[in-house]
């Protein structure tokens, strides 16, 4: 009788699995906590929004399902964050991620990454704004513009060599012959500022909206100087501050820096792992698009001072299979150019 028992208990786990994903959408987040894991640190603008889109998206999905974020940390630029949610987490949609963008061309270029995740096999749910990353210089620091950074060296901060604050000024070392040296390891933005403030460092990177939003005193004060940004266009809170697709020399860096920079079109851009049922992937397209259109929403982006420009997710996909399609001989110039090799 007890082998009869435990027979028809395993026959049936099988069932059950099957009669979860047979659910509807609404039954699926009904009760439901989505997770949602951000490979960056604490105070920065990725932390911003991701907060800023949790506060509003659950209201848009079927069962009203709460969102709750739970920041990674980002040295390694994020990097773990997405083997977690390529491998590790429940492909059920009870999930969705933000990681940094530099991930999208991480498994291209860096050793660490490569066939550990596959960004073009992620369903994306859409971007909240390109994020066009800067590398600046502390107003204490010997150099404060690009031809004075080919004569005197910089000590920058960086998260790790796969994030855009070590990827940036390590491209202008290549393209321009600057002398960007580096201090790995910091967790984030706001770990870099207190380090900026203590000399450890003299400039870092990342997003302008990370100065804005956490450090409005250094624009103010006139503390902290851009010198360049990496977005396939300028930054419009940066007019005058060139991008790296400007200073390529040949147009082997420019295709190489194309890839590069492309990815700044997913830089608050939100996914699910692959294997997720189609549905509960459309729910959430649909929920993040109806979440950027939320009155409420936008004002709470405008108190926080983070800009919206979103981009759907369907398109997303499809940028993301172009960039894992890009040229051996443009990714190998982009490995050079961001120290890979």
């Amino acid at each position: 009788m007890r082998l009869k028992t435990l027979a028809l208990g395993l026959a049936l786990t099988p069932l059950a699995g099957a009669a979860a994903f047979a659910q509807s959408v609404e039954q699926f987040y009904t009760g439901k906590t989505i997770s949602f894991i951000v490979g960056a640190g604490a105070g920065g603008s990725y932390d911003i929004y991701a907060r800023t889109l949790a506060n509003h998206m659950g209201k848009h999905i079927p069962g009203k399902p709460i969102v709750v974020v739970k920041l990674a940390g980002g040295v390694g630029g994020g990097i773990s964050t997405s083997i977690q949610m390529e491998h590790t987490v429940p492909k059920d949609g009870a999930t969705i991620g933000m990681t940094q963008q530099t991930n999208v061309t991480s498994q291209l270029t860096e050793a660490s990454a490569a066939g550990k995740y596959d960004i073009s096999k992620w369903r994306w749910l859409g971007n909240m704004a390109p994020l066009r990353n800067f590398a600046g210089v502390w107003h204490t620091a010997a150099a404060q513009t690009l031809e004075e950074a080919t004569k005197a060296e910089v000590i920058m901060g960086a998260t790790g060599r796969n994030s855009p604050t070590f990827t940036v000024p390590q491209a202008l070392n290549e393209i321009l012959g600057t002398k960007f040296k580096f201090v790995l390891g910091y967790n984030g933005a706001a770990d870099l500022n207190l380090a900026m403030e203590r000399g450890e460092i003299q400039g870092r990177g990342a997003s302008w909206i990370s100065v804005v939003t956490q450090a409005p005193q250094y624009i103010r004060e006139k503390k902290l100087k851009a010198l360049v940004v990496d977005g396939l266009t300028r930054d419009p809170l940066l007019p005058d501050v060139p991008t790296l697709l400007e200073l390529a020399r040949t147009e082997e860096q420019k295709a190489a820096l194309l890839m590069i920079c492309g990815s700044s079109e997913f830089a608050r851009g939100v996914f699910l792992p692959p294997g997720v049922p189609q549905d509960r992937v459309d729910a959430l397209r649909a929920a993040f698009d109806a979440t950027m259109k939320d009155p409420e929403f936008l004002a709470e982006a405008e108190k926080v001072q983070i800009p919206i420009e979103p981009n759907g997710g369907e398109n997303l996909d499809k940028i993301a299979k172009q960039i894992v399609a890009t040229p051996p001989a443009a990714i190998t110039l982009a490995k050079k150019l961001l120290g890979s090799e």
